[in-house]
């Protein structure tokens, strides 16, 4: 028999452990071939003519899914060859060369690699048209042009030829093994024991300890601390972690063992025994498994979270569907056609008169930067414009109930620091001083200013008549802004491109929701179709990598269960063994990710999405949304749980 008949008879008797490596590596495979086609559709191309992100985040998430396929490929290959020992020894028994087992081995390997070739790249053709209508629907959420079904051979061509490199260097490493051992050692392997791994309390301590402080510098409320730290949050994490897995989980492992009434529980024995004698070869996978779990759930939970909150972010910056301020009469009536002839019902129609102010104040400096001096302007109105203003926009804000000689501050941008600055600070307005006793974060009332105040009616009315509060007019502005909301505002694309056209004038701001609404889509949704790819792939081969460690150690642990049956275990008992025995290695890993991610999620709050969700405790909203991914993310492990509990149930009865 020749050894490409011989590496097809293995193949073919290896089957069952080869279908989930196939399934796993032709996902990848998919992953690679449809972001590179993506980046060549000219449809696509097209729709992101104008944004130069696109190509730059779609390569950038390439590098990332090819460094983490080789690592994947290489650790399954490594589980493979050390599964075979046996096998490669019997070859060598028989007077077959390092050389010729050597090369049947890197046959093999070049022959799965080419069906996973052709099974992923063949998926990704199949199904590049539907990815890239999934890409515009997210990011462009009126997208109506046609997308045609192409076949880009520069993309199978790197996509071939990528990983083509990489199945000849899974093949050539097998040479390692062959050369790496004695012919007895091959022989012996599933015999050889793994030498027990006691831990450390000093490793345990350590690594909560870093762990503990990388959490805790995540959960600083400073944006400028938590940028800085961002490094620093990594390593200590990251750190942490393998730390965790390499001395601390064997010794907590092994204080289990000394503690007899949990030790010698029901089955628990069996289970300890049996993880605790794997930790040597699993921990760094459990540990990599972990911050990768962290990475892609975080990747997900962001993505989900900015693309669920578009629509909020939009209104929490517009208020509106439709805001202009300083434009002619001819305007309105311009605007009144457009919506007519696009058969649109306007909801509202509003007319707010815009005034200003410029009350002495002593400096406040935030974060050692200017924040506010008396060269800053205010925009001013009453408690009832404002409450008025509020009522009407489509916003979460609250009505003002303000107190005499007090006063609420509105301000666009959520600066760490600025509230305690402006709290209590007192206002000279000459006849009369006010304090500020409310700090808001909102761009809906300020029209073009930064710094805004909410004055009781008495108040206000007092200063306008003292002069002390002017309309804009009078300081070269637009004096009134008109406001709107009419129905469909966020998905019609065609009364947006004719409002977009129409002739200005004199107008000094013109802005519309669908705009924003559209660039925040493009970017928001851009991110969250490659969180969700980027996840996807992560989530598949971490699974898949313990699924093979498993069935490999199932391989090597069968002959024990035997020894079992005979001295009496039952059926029931066994399953129970099984599933104990599995389910720290695949569930420990998902936790300590899960945790990572939700720490990580808090920085994310602090730099990113408290200001984007405009509510009082933005990050318990964040946690809302991640907590929807975190559940599917650990769904999709339990599908793998349960496949690989089930292999590991007929390989030990076999």
């Amino acid at each position: 028999m020749n050894l490409f008949a011989l590496a097809l008879r293995n193949i073919r008797l290896n089957r069952k452990k080869y279908i989930m490596y196939v399934f796993s590596l032709g996902f990848s495979v998919f992953t690679v071939y449809t972001f590179l086609a993506l980046m060549q559709n000219e449809s696509v191309k097209l729709a992101f003519q104008y944004d130069t992100r696109y190509q730059m985040m779609l390569t950038s998430f390439g590098i990332i899914i090819l460094v983490f396929v080789l690592f994947f490929l290489i650790s399954s290959n490594n589980s493979f060859i050390r599964a075979r020992k046996k096998e490669l020894s019997t070859y060598a028994l028989f007077g077959m060369t390092n050389l010729r087992i050597g090369t049947l081995l890197f046959l093999e390997t070049l022959m799965v690699g080419m069906v996973t070739l052709a099974v992923g790249m063949g998926a990704g053709i199949f199904f590049s048209k539907l990815m890239a209508m999934f890409l515009l629907d997210l990011s462009l959420s009126n997208y109506v042009g046609d997308i045609s079904f192409t076949i880009d051979p520069m993309a199978m061509y790197v996509t071939a030829l990528l990983f083509v490199v990489i199945f000849c260097m899974m093949g050539l490493s097998a040479l390692r093994v062959i050369y790496q051992f004695e012919l007895v050692d091959l022989f012996k392997a599933d015999k050889i024991s793994e030498g027990k791994q006691k831990g450390s309390v000093l490793i345990l301590v350590l690594s909560l300890v870093l762990m503990i402080a990388g959490y805790i510098l995540a959960s600083i409320k400073s944006t400028y601390i938590v940028v800085l730290g961002a490094i620093p949050i990594l390593i200590l994490v990251i750190t942490g972690t393998y730390l965790f897995f390499w001395g601390g989980l064997p010794k907590v492992l092994s204080m289990i063992k000394r503690n007899k009434r949990i030790y010698y529980q029901s089955t628990n024995l069996i289970s300890v025994s049996a993880v605790s004698h794997r930790m040597k070869s699993i921990a760094s996978v459990m540990a990599t498994i972990a911050v990768l779990s962290a990475v892609a759930s975080t990747a997900i939970a962001t993505g989900f979270t900015l693309y669920s909150n578009a629509e909020r972010n939009t209104y929490s910056n517009m208020g509106f569907d439709l805001v202009y301020y300083g434009g002619e009469v001819s305007l309105k009536d311009n605007i009144h056609d457009v919506l007519q002839l696009n058969q649109v019902v306007i909801e509202l129609e509003d007319t707010i008169g815009l005034y200003e102010a410029h009350p002495k104040t002593e400096t406040v400096i935030v974060e050692a930067r200017e924040h506010l001096t008396d060269e800053d302007t205010f925009r001013v109105y009453s408690e009832t414009t404002y409450n008025r203003l509020i009522a009407e926009s489509k916003t979460d804000l609250e009505a003002a109930v303000i107190p005499s000689g007090k006063a609420y501050y509105i301000f666009p941008f959520s600066q760490e620091g600025i509230e305690s600055a402006m709290l209590d600070l007192r206002l000279d307005f000459q006849k009369v001083d006010i304090q500020i006793v409310k700090v808001i974060r909102s761009s809906v009332p300020g029209f073009g200013l930064d710094h805004t105040l909410i004055l009781t009616d008495e108040d206000y009315e007092s200063l306008i008549q003292s002069g002390l509060i002017l309309s804009s007019e009078e300081n070269g502005r637009a004096g009134t802004a008109v406001v709107m909301n009419y129905e469909h505002a966020l998905d019609n694309r065609e009364l947006n491109n004719a409002l977009e056209n129409i002739p200005k004038g004199t107008v000094v701001g013109f802005r519309t929701a669908y705009k924003l609404y559209n660039e925040s889509m493009e970017t928001f949704g851009l991110i969250c179709f490659i969180g969700f790819f980027m996840s996807g792939v992560f989530i598949l081969m971490t699974a898949s990598l313990l699924y093979f460690k498993q069935v490999m150690a199932a391989e090597e642990e069968r002959h024990q269960y035997k020894m079992l049956k005979r001295i009496g275990m039952e059926d029931k008992t066994e399953r129970q063994v099984i599933q104990k025995r599995l389910i720290p290695i695949f569930f420990i890993p998902l936790a300590m990710g899960i945790i990572h991610s939700i720490f990580a999620m808090k920085t994310a709050d602090t730099v990113v999405f408290s200001n984007i969700i405009s509510v009082e405790n933005s990050y318990l909203s964040v946690l809302g949304f991640s907590a929807v991914m975190y559940l599917a993310y650990g769904a999709v492990y339990g599908v793998f749980y349960l496949i690989t509990k089930a292999q590991y149930g007929r390989i030990i009865r076999s």
